[in-house]
C-alpha cells in the first residue's frame, strides 16, 4: 500500500509538473471569466452566481472531458513513446501498482479540474450577477421544476458528472493500454464521447440500446429530466456502468501485465 501511495505521489508530480497540465486548468479559468464576461452583456443574463453555473454547467465538463481525456492517455502511452517504460518496470514495484497509480493519478488531475472550476465559477459568478444565498435562489431543473436545494443538486449533479468523466478517463486509458498510442486513444475516445449519444438516439427504438453505455453516462437524467431510454433507472444505469467498467480495467490490466517490454 506504501509503494502504491508513493507512485500516485510521483505521478502526481509529473502531471503536475508538465506545462500542458498547468495551461489546462489555467485555461479553464480564463474560460470561466470569458464566459461570464461574455453573458454579462446578454440581454438575458443569469440573475446569479448559481444561474450562472447551472448554464454552463454542461460547457464547461465538455472542456475538462476533454482534457481529462488527454492526460489520461498520455499516462501510459508516453511511456512508451518516450522509451521511459523500461525504466520504469525496472523498479521494485508490480506492474499492477504501476498502472494502478498511473490510473487513480488522471482520476485525481480531473476531480481537481472539476472543483476548482466550478468552485472558480461560483466566485467568478458572484462577482459579475451577484453573491445570493442559495435559499433565495431560483434555479429550475431540466424538466422545469424548481430545484428547492441548490447546493444539494449542484453537489450531486458534480458527482454523477464525475461518474461521466471516470468513465472517459477509463476508456481513453485502455485504448492507450492496449495500442500504446496518446493520439489514438485521445482521438478514439473524443469521437465516441460525441458519437455515442447521437448513436444513443439513433437506436433507441430497440430494446437492446438500453444495454448500450452511452445510454447511461449522464446521470443526471434522472434528476430533473428523463431518461435517454424508456423504462431504464437509476439502478440498472449505475450497474451498467460498473459492468463496463470492470471490463475496460480488465482489459488495460491484462495487456500490459503480460505486453513483452523488449529491450
Amino acid at each position: 500500500m506504501i509503494k502504491l501511495l508513493s507512485c500516485i505521489q510521483n505521478e502526481n508530480m509529473k502531471i503536475y509538473s508538465r506545462i500542458g497540465s498547468r495551461v489546462m486548468i489555467g485555461l479553464l479559468l480564463v474560460l470561466v471569466v470569458v464566459t461570464a464576461t461574455i453573458q454579462h452583456f446578454l440581454a438575458i443574463a443569469p440573475t446569479s452566481m448559481w444561474e450562472f453555473v447551472y448554464m454552463n454547467v454542461e460547457f464547461f465538463i465538455s472542456i475538462m472531458v476533454l482534457f481529462a481525456i488527454i492526460i489520461a492517455a498520455g499516462a501510459i502511452a508516453g511511456e512508451f513513446s518516450k522509451g521511459t517504460i523500461k525504466m520504469l518496470l525496472i523498479r521494485p514495484v508490480g506492474r499492477t501498482k504501476i498502472l494502478m497509480s498511473k490510473y487513480i493519478s488522471s482520476l485525481l488531475f480531473a476531480l481537481s479540474m472539476l472543483v476548482v472550476t466550478f468552485g472558480f465559477a461560483l466566485l467568478v459568478g458572484g462577482l459579475f450577477f451577484g453573491f445570493e444565498s442559495p435559499m433565495q435562489a431560483n434555479i429550475s431543473a431540466m424538466d422545469g421544476s424548481i430545484i428547492e436545494s441548490v447546493v444539494l443538486h449542484l453537489l450531486t449533479s458534480v458527482a454523477f458528472v464525475y461518474v461521466d468523466m471516470i468513465m472517459m478517463i477509463t476508456i481513453a486509458f485502455m485504448i492507450a493500454t492496449v495500442f500504446t498510442s496518446s493520439a489514438l486513444a485521445i482521438g478514439l475516445t473524443i469521437f465516441v464521447r460525441f458519437a455515442g449519444p447521437n448513436v444513443v438516439l439513433a437506436v433507441q427504438q430497440y430494446d437492446w440500446a438500453k444495454y448500450i453505455l452511452f445510454a447511461h453516462l449522464n446521470l443526471r437524467q434522472y434528476i430533473g429530466g428523463a431518461s435517454y431510454i424508456e423504462g431504464t433507472t437509476m439502478t440498472f444505469s449505475i450497474i451498467t456502468i460498473i459492468i463496463y467498467f470492470c471490463i475496460f480495467i480488465s482489459i488495460a490490466w491484462c495487456i500490459f501485465y503480460k505486453r513483452d517490454i523488449t529491450a
